[in-house]
């Protein structure tokens, strides 16, 4: 069947869609006491996230991510307005089929609307449930126990996007003991930080992760399938943190240490009263002191802010196209002023 499925559809409209646990807060010096850690529940369950990752067989479109927290409406988050990713949240920050098919829908609105019909490949976990009424998005499930050999994102895909993470987490941690400053990691810093990560997956790792996995893409993207070396060094950024007196035991563990984490689970009746529950009544994570509240930004100081990022890219001969984002950035700003405000609580339903 998903012969007959690849064969039907262009590589253009081939997704695999697919979830990985991170724990988002994982700095060198914590990597050994999470090591095989399941985040069932209690105390460390608050350091983990459940990130749902789709992209097509040639690695031209990357659907934006969402991620699943512990708190529907984290402190850190306080005075948002948008994000650049989707979030939701349950007891557990795991996925579910109510969660699952909400995702589904979205998706195939916008494909909907773009008069596209995709197939969208998954494994058959329980909160992956058949979904009625999908207009543009055919669902095709893998067999049992095929996951590691017949899942492109499991190729490398989401290892390549969660080291990503890391080394970004690392280079603020660097800048962090630079200032003397302590690193702070909220579910927003995490948030931005997996949207970073996910741009920075290029079309050629993707390519080759479905290609390894025996999804062919066309004979025109064939001279994309090479080997990308743009990559940040992780042993570079390891020397930095030695060199300031730190120090990452394991690098290879601490890349991996959330790679066998579960992102769902058999649910019980108990399970989905909890998850009502923590949806309904639960609203931010008062116990973390590190949920800190983003302070408001007015338009004044975003100006000031532009405008010292214009002084900047001037002093260092910036190229054209610098300048020019600048322009548009600050348009947006301006613009942006004059909407009106929407209430976070919006966001939310």
């Amino acid at each position: 069947m998903l012969l007959d499925i690849l064969e039907r559809y262009e590589s253009a409209n081939d997704f695999n869609v697919d979830e990985c646990g991170l724990f988002y807060r994982i700095l060198p010096d914590r990597t050994l006491c999470f090591k095989g850690e399941k985040c069932v529940g209690g105390k460390k369950s608050k350091e983990r996230l459940t990130v749902l990752l789709a992209a097509n067989t040639d690695g031209s479109e990357k659907i934006i991510p969402l991620v699943i927290g512990k708190f529907l409406k984290p402190r850190c988050m306080k005075n948002c307005k948008s994000l650049p990713l989707f979030y939701d949240a349950n007891s557990k920050a795991w996925m579910t089929a109510d969660i699952w098919e909400k995702t589904l829908r979205r998706w195939d609105l916008n494909f909907s609307k773009q008069k596209r019909k995709v197939a969208l490949i998954a494994d058959n976990c329980t909160a992956h449930c058949t979904v009625d009424g999908l207009k543009s998005i055919e669902l095709v499930f893998l067999p049992p126990n095929s996951t590691c050999v017949l899942q492109p994102l499991d190729q490398g895909i989401i290892q390549y996007s969660k080291a990503t993470y890391r080394k970004l987490l690392l280079q603020d941690m660097i800048s962090a003991i630079d200032r003397k400053e302590q690193l702070q990691v909220s579910v927003l810093n995490a948030i931005f930080y997996i949207d970073q990560s996910w741009n920075m997956v290029s079309q050629k790792t993707i390519a080759n992760c479905f290609r390894h996995a025996g999804f062919h893409s066309s004979p025109e993207s064939e001279e994309l399938l090479e080997d990308d070396d743009e990559d940040l060094s992780l042993t570079e950024l390891a020397e930095k943190l030695r060199n300031r007196g730190y120090a990452i035991p394991d690098e290879d563990l601490y890349t991996k240490i959330d790679e066998d984490l579960a992102t769902n689970s058999e649910a019980s009746i108990q399970d989905i009263v909890s998850n009502v529950l923590n949806s309904n009544g639960k609203g931010s994570d008062d116990e973390d002191d590190s949920e800190c509240e983003k302070k408001s930004v007015s338009t004044s100081d975003a100006l000031k802010a532009i405008d010292n990022l214009r002084c900047f890219f001037t002093n260092s001969e910036a190229a054209d196209e610098h300048l020019k984002a600048i322009r548009d950035l600050e348009k947006v700003v301006l613009t942006t002023k004059k909407s009106r405000q929407s209430c976070i609580s919006e966001y939310f339903k």
